[in-house]
């Protein structure tokens, strides 16, 4: 019988694998993969960033307006000035704050169902550009202010934010969202 070293090295060896060489002429560019490779590593990376981002209808638009938001850490938001705790469940603010630090991008739903860019030449925000093309008149020069007027301004606004965070903390507390979640949280513990 063979000691034990040898039994655990033999059991967790790996096999090596040679990467095949690539064509001299492609015309994919040099040192680009196999097209059939670098579609399928394309497709799983869309798949990743589809897994790590959920589209929500912005309250108050009827299903026009969506919002696709990524997974964040939302720990970082609730820590306000001096280690208090900021609560989304009593402080508006601070769910709009967590909307805009996770917000991708705003797009509008055309007649066919598809999602469009608002704008063609940037993603929109919660910000200066998105308050003029909708002629909206927040109260401050804030993503939070933009918030609050896209979604109707004043009490109703921040009802209308307050719930609309909700959906994206139940989205974020599930699946695999909850996950990246929980790496962001472990990431800035170990930066703090």
């Amino acid at each position: 019988m063979s000691d034990l070293p040898d039994a655990i090295r033999a059991a967790t060896a790996q096999p090596t694998v040679e990467m095949p060489a690539l064509d001299d002429g492609a015309d994919n560019g040099a040192g680009a993969a196999d097209s059939s490779v670098l579609s399928a590593v394309r497709l799983r990376a869309a798949q990743l960033a589809h897994e790590n981002t959920v589209e929500l209808d912005i309250p108050g638009y009827d299903g026009v307006l969506v919002g696709r938001y990524k997974a964040i850490s939302i720990a970082r938001v609730y820590n306000g000035p001096n280690n208090t705790l900021r609560n989304p469940l009593t402080e508006w603010g601070v769910a709009a704050d967590a909307l805009a630090l996770a917000l991708v991008g705003l797009y509008g739903r055309n007649e066919h169902g598809e999602l469009e860019p608002l704008f063609s030449d940037q993603d929109a925000r919660f910000d200066d550009d998105l308050a003029a093309a909708l002629h909206l008149e927040p109260t401050a020069r804030t993503a939070r202010a933009v918030l609050v007027a896209l979604c109707g301004g004043d009490a109703l606004g921040e009802s209308r934010v307050w719930s609309h965070f909700m959906q994206y903390q139940n989205w974020l507390m599930e699946g695999t969202a909850s996950e990246v979640a929980a790496d962001a949280v472990g990431e800035q513990s170990a930066q703090s």
